[in-house]
């Protein structure tokens, strides 16, 4: 009778645990329905603003018609958002042409056309941005479909030239071509290969790296070289990446390295009470008078421009405005935004409802600004945010000769400390390329009539200290660093260079 009345009562509770879980569930829905809800109907009078597709349930194949339409409709959307599209434009790009080169090719096909291969040659046609902020996304029958343009790195052969007026000799270096030093070069069959300059070992040298740039893995170079006597040969010459080091969360706060020219490596940010910070922040007043320093931010991708301010109060009390974004304001854009927030909501828990108020917060702000656009005719608006180190103007000239370190994972402290190298006459930087800048986190989402496409890309716009637009691949060092290159050979640059 005992365990007969203990079942009764481990029923009986777990009917109530049903009971819970199911109410729950309920408002969970209720909540996600009534926010989902809000993005078609915005407010009494307003425009309607379709919600995103993320039902899956778009076509597996497209037919010529409706390819040709989603091309259209692509490039309206960019022609009227994409805040790089008149840059690209004044520079001789031919956007209409790129489309219809996409909308020729794929015409060719005989039989309809795969929705996620029509997305894949979508990006592919896009490619000549170099933006890695345009993606796409699919949801297809339980499937997500990510496309992006992939950023050009670079490649290099580990062949080191010197410049000796119009022509290129091949210096001594530790690899299989020894048997072509000293010759001099004549060309490549691909004529895309690029002289990256790299560290000269004497004063008004110029030294290059033989290599490409590109998205995807290159087949080897075809190149021709003669030696004095006029012999020719040809040698392939196998492209290979530097691998780009990003830093993990464990890493120490800075490395430092004392000696003739100071090293700092800053790997990320800390809290003001911890040990390492306040170490760090004492370190900025010991170098104050320091003539060169190298400070190393290659893989520093989280650090934040605040933190190295703190540190840059200490070391130096001039005033600079070096890294300016701007903010495109649009109906159409702020529309897209509303789209970014719904995409957060879906991509967020439907049971934990991460961030919901938030992105409540969010879509009301845009709402709002929506409405004031249009009720005061404001066809367009920009929004400047500039990255101002505010030392003192009047301080005494800073001497510093100041080498910055970066690589392709380079965050806001990171690119501050970049456009600064560019900005100051002592400034040099060196690595590889800083990257895009910012990072499209939350940029507007347009969607495809009928492939069901999001089409994203950022609505900033990155500009340096002159007001120039930065490129997407970000600031170019004065220098690349290729393996073996390294800390050592940065060193006795400095020293030969002063």
């Amino acid at each position: 009778m005992k365990y007969v009345k203990a079942f009764k009562q481990f029923n009986k509770n777990r009917e109530e645990l049903r009971l819970s879980e199911f109410q729950l569930f309920a408002k969970t829905f209720c909540i996600s329905a009534l926010f989902i809800f809000s993005f078609v109907v915005i407010s009494p009078g307003a425009e309607t603003i379709p919600a995103l597709d993320f039902s899956g349930n778009g076509p597996l194949f497209l037919s010529k018609i409706q390819m040709r339409a989603d091309i259209l409709q692509a490039e309206s959307m960019l022609r009227e958002n994409y805040v790089r599209y008149p840059i690209l434009e004044e520079s001789g790009v031919k956007w209409k042409a790129a489309f219809q080169r996409l909308a020729d090719h794929l015409a060719t096909n005989k039989n309809p056309t795969l929705t996620h291969h029509f997305q894949k040659q979508l990006i592919k046609a896009l490619e000549f941005t170099e933006d890695g902020n345009l993606r796409t996304d699919l949801f297809l029958k339980k499937r997500h479909y990510v496309q992006r343009v992939e950023p050009k790195v670079a490649f290099y052969s580990a062949i080191r030239l010197a410049q000796d007026n119009e022509r290129f000799r091949v210096l001594p270096t530790l690899n299989f071509a020894d048997k072509i030093v000293n010759h001099w070069y004549i060309g490549c069959t691909t004529q895309q290969e690029v002289f990256f300059p790299i560290l000269p070992e004497r004063q008004s040298e110029a030294l290059f790296m033989m290599g490409q740039q590109a998205n995807h893995q290159l087949e080897p170079l075809n190149c021709k070289f003669e030696n004095d006597s006029g012999e020719k040969q040809n040698i392939l010459l196998p492209l290979l990446i530097p691998q780009a080091e990003l830093n993990q969360a464990n890493t120490p706060v800075y490395e430092y390295k004392s000696g003739r020219t100071p090293y700092i490596r800053w790997y990320r940010d800390g809290r003001s009470e911890e040990r390492a910070v306040k170490q760090f922040q004492k370190l900025a007043l010991k170098l104050r008078k320091t003539s060169t320093l190298i400070l190393d931010v290659r893989g520093n991708k989280n650090g934040s421009f605040a933190f190295i301010e703190k540190w840059l109060k200490l070391f130096t009390r001039n005033h600079w405005k070096n890294v300016i974004v701007q903010e495109r304001q649009t109906l159409p854009i702020l529309k897209g935004l509303l789209n970014r927030v719904q995409w957060n909501l879906h991509q967020s828990s439907i049971r934990l409802l991460i961030g919901q108020d938030q992105l409540e917060q969010k879509r009301q702000q845009l709402e709002a600004l929506i409405e004031h656009l249009r009720e005061k005719g404001i066809a367009e608006k920009w929004v400047e945010t500039k990255f101002i180190f505010n030392g003192n103007k009047n301080s005494p000239k800073w001497n510093t000769r100041l080498i910055v370190l970066t690589n392709q994972h380079c965050g806001n402290g990171c690119q501050f400390l970049a456009a600064l190298t560019k900005q100051i006459p002592q400034g040099v930087l060196i690595g590889a390329n800083t990257g895009p800048f910012p990072k499209n986190m939350s940029g507007p989402i347009f969607q495809l009539k009928h492939s069901r496409i999001m089409l994203s890309f950022s609505h900033r716009l990155h500009l340096n200290h002159q007001a120039k637009p930065v490129s997407p691949s970000g600031y170019l060092p004065d220098y690349w660093l290729f393996p073996p290159m390294g800390i050592g050979d940065i060193q006795r640059f400095v020293s030969k260079n002063k």
